[in-house]
């Protein structure tokens, strides 16, 4: 019993690694993407870090309810999918926060590649 206790306890603190990382690791993608995608603008740093709390609750959410990072095709074509839609969908809960649809896949194209690119958290 009190091993099954302990692994709680680590794969919880685990967790919370692991969103501080995202949050950083986003954070600084989307300074990037920012600069390099049309039509994407960001109005201030403060909304920049809203907005990566908002793309990290939802990413956070998709992945509970669909399991998407679960299976192999999670980082594929459905995970670029949904990430499109994610930073999309993000501009209407963040004021300051605005994106075209062609600059959301773009963005997520940008987000993808640079996120291969980090070791995994796993």
């Amino acid at each position: 019993m009190e091993e099954i206790q302990n692994f709680k306890n680590n794969t919880d603190s685990l967790r919370i690694s692991q969103m501080i990382i995202r949050f950083i690791t986003s954070l600084s993608i989307f300074a990037v993407t920012v600069f390099f995608t049309p039509n994407f603008t960001i109005s201030s740093f403060p909304i920049l870090i809203l907005s990566a709390i908002i793309i990290i609750l939802f990413d956070y959410l998709v992945s509970i309810i669909t399991g998407i990072h679960d299976i192999p095709l999670g980082r594929g074509l459905v995970g670029f999918t949904c990430a499109a839609l994610i930073i999309y969908l993000t501009q209407f809960f963040v004021d300051g926060y605005y994106i075209s649809i062609t600059s959301s896949l773009i963005a997520a194209a940008i987000y993808g590649i640079i996120d291969s690119m980090l070791p995994n958290q796993k």
